[in-house]
């Protein structure tokens, strides 16, 4: 802003960025510069407008061409509708989506290519974007923030553990079936796991039976399944069995076995087991 007599010839450019800035009550933040923000209000423009500081009227003031402001909010906030219609208008809306590309080329740069734990980091976010989408909508898809400054499994447990399972609480009001569906550990109305046998579930279920918590069955209670995030998952100061870590993550995908097992040595670091069709092949080939 400023109160000089003519723009700068060649102003340098400056940004002014308002985090969440649906949260607040904008007009009042903004005050005479909603007017101001015009491009045509601008100072040096065709309708070039000043006006008088509130607390020093003889002072007028105008917004110059090169000041930009960038608003940003959540796309999960429906709080705009509130915004005020005239403040919208003077607004450019740009949506941005998570953005799978990105993930992987800062994670790659940091870890290299052909990395199995970026593909790893890249896979879940996308398979639990797609299954929040289908089960809630396209809006509450989880950000590719959340993701870049994972380096290990460790750190990825993390995210999951502090981060992205509260968020699931938080979209399906506590509605562990559909975490659960989220997580690809889903579980029967009666608590049985219907996940591969070969995966470490991230949620478990336990059972409570009517007759043995209670002491007798009665009319207005059943047996109840209660669900929690698995203890040695949660607790992130502890470390993690790998083999258990990395089963939790590539079930979380719902792999075909055959994949499952490749994945899981690369992982691992192990050797990929030799293919027992090619090697009866080799075998067959041997004896004629």
């Amino acid at each position: 802003m400023q109160d000089q007599d003519s723009p700068e010839a060649n102003p340098t450019d400056y940004v002014l960025i308002i985090d969440e800035i649906n949260r607040g009550n904008v007009s009042k933040i903004l005050g005479e510069l909603i007017t101001l923000l015009e491009p045509d209000k601008r100072l040096g423009a065709e309708n070039e407008l000043r006006l008088p500081l509130a607390y020093s009227p003889e002072q007028r003031f105008g917004v110059p061409p090169n000041l930009h402001i960038l608003g940003t909010m959540n796309t999960a906030d429906r709080s705009i509708a509130l915004m005020d219609a005239a403040l919208r208008r003077r607004f450019t809306f740009e949506e941005v989506m998570p953005d799978k590309d990105c993930l992987q080329r800062i994670l790659e740069e940091r870890l290299g290519n052909g990395s199995p734990l970026v593909q790893l980091v890249v896979d879940l976010f996308e398979v639990l974007n797609k299954r929040i989408r289908f089960l809630y909508d396209r809006d509450h898809q989880i950000g590719h923030a959340y993701f870049l400054r994972v380096k290990s499994l460790s750190d990825l447990r993390f995210v999951f553990a502090k981060r992205v399972i509260p968020l699931l609480q938080e979209y399906f009001y506590g509605d562990w079936h559909k975490i659960c569906m989220v997580l690809g550990c889903p579980y029967s109305e009666a608590g049985t796991s219907l996940s591969n046998k070969n995966q470490h579930p991230i949620i478990q279920a336990d059972t409570f039976s009517e007759r043995d918590t209670l002491g007798f069955d009665h009319d207005d209670y059943e047996d109840r399944v209660d669900f929690s995030i698995a203890p040695e998952f949660q607790n992130t100061e502890k470390e993690m069995n790998k083999d258990n870590l990395v089963r939790a993550f590539l079930g979380v995908l719902q792999l075909k076995q055959e994949d499952f097992d490749r994945r899981l040595n690369e992982l691992m670091d192990k050797e990929a087991p030799p293919d027992q069709d090619s090697g009866d092949e080799e075998t067959g080939e041997e004896d004629s």
